[in-house]
């Protein structure tokens, strides 16, 4: 009796692997496969989704290609061997199995590789959920090049004479490892890259509110979430217009859709609006960091290799082992 259930429930899986093994393996499946997974791929890249690639449909929709093309290879084996020989065989599989790699490389990085880009401010902590540390940013050392020098360039591709991050990590708040990174100079700790942008670099700073009774409100101003400030029944924004020596901010509001100087605030220099006091307080430097890890990266190269040595081979040396007479019988 536990015999013939064994045979059934045998019985049962072999014909359904082979039924999922004909599905796979036939190009009524693969080629509409591949193109769902092109037409997914190419609008992903021109409709910025940042978590497509990391989703688990796209990541299945992969693992299904992968699984289609094993498959072909497999059921294609003995027709290449019998009709074109060894050496093709050969350049056929190691090309195939390079694209499984790929798959594979792709699957894993999108399940296990991560990329963050956060805003680091001077002498304060950034927290990245997941990273086993926190970043200190203890200063941002940014030298210009001469205005005469780069006059000629546009300001906004220009990059710094000098700009250097000097970062603190931290574990379990005890400093853990330092390191002074740089735009094409990152550091690299425990597979985890930090790398400093060229260009989104600025400053933050804070607006001193004093109302007529005395009392002080502090408002620290970020360029990438500027607050709406209230005074009085005017709502004003500020914009910082520093330099290495002179640093102010401008106050500004809307007046019929469009915006309006108030006036310039200072260290020095307060302004004055609905008999509230404004003036600038505590300024640092900001910097964005790339966060990011490739797990990946080791398979990619491999599969890229496989993929390249399967086509060489495929195409120089696929004929070698070809006879005379199979030659003839080809013509």
């Amino acid at each position: 009796m536990i015999s013939a259930e064994r045979k059934t429930i045998s019985r049962f899986l072999i014909s359904a692997f082979k039924r999922v093994f004909g599905f796979f393996s036939s190009l009524k499946t693969a080629i509409p496969l591949l193109v769902i997974t092109i037409v997914v791929t190419i609008g992903g890249s021109l409709l910025p989704q940042p978590d497509l690639f990391k989703s688990w449909w796209y990541l299945g929709l992969l693992g299904l290609n992968g699984i289609s093309l094993l498959f072909i290879t497999i059921l294609h084996i003995p027709m290449i061997l019998e009709r074109k020989g060894r050496n093709a065989l050969i350049g056929v599989v190691v090309t195939h199995l390079g694209i499984l790699i790929l798959i594979i490389g792709a699957i894993y990085g999108g399940m296990s590789g991560f990329r963050y880009k956060v805003k680091a401010i001077e002498d304060e902590m950034t927290v990245i959920p997941g990273l086993p540390f926190v970043i200190h940013l203890d200063k941002l050392v940014v030298e210009e090049y001469p205005a005469e020098d780069v006059a000629h360039l546009n300001a906004e591709i220009v990059p710094k004479k000098r700009q250097e991050s000097h970062l603190t990590l931290l574990k379990n708040g005890e400093p853990w490892f330092k390191a002074v990174v740089a735009p094409g100079v990152p550091a690299k700790i425990d597979g985890i890259t930090m790398l400093p942008s060229f260009k989104d670099i600025g400053w933050i700073f804070e607006v001193i509110v004093t109302d007529p009774l005395g009392k002080t409100k502090v408002v620290q101003v970020k360029p990438w979430t500027p607050p709406i400030i209230e005074i009085g029944q005017t709502p004003v924004m500020a914009h910082s217009v520093m330099g290495e020596v002179d640093m102010t901010a401008r106050i500004m509001t809307l007046q019929d859709n469009q915006m309006v100087i108030l006036g310039v605030i200072s260290q020095q220099e307060a302004l004055e609006l609905n008999d509230h006091s404004l003036s600038l307080g505590q300024v640092k430097r900001y910097t964005a960091l790339a966060i990011y890890n490739r797990p990946h990266a080791p398979i990619l190269v491999l599969g890229c290799l496989a993929m390249l040595f399967g086509l060489v081979w495929h195409f120089y040396f696929r004929h070698r082992d070809r006879k005379p007479g199979n030659r003839l019988k080809a013509g």
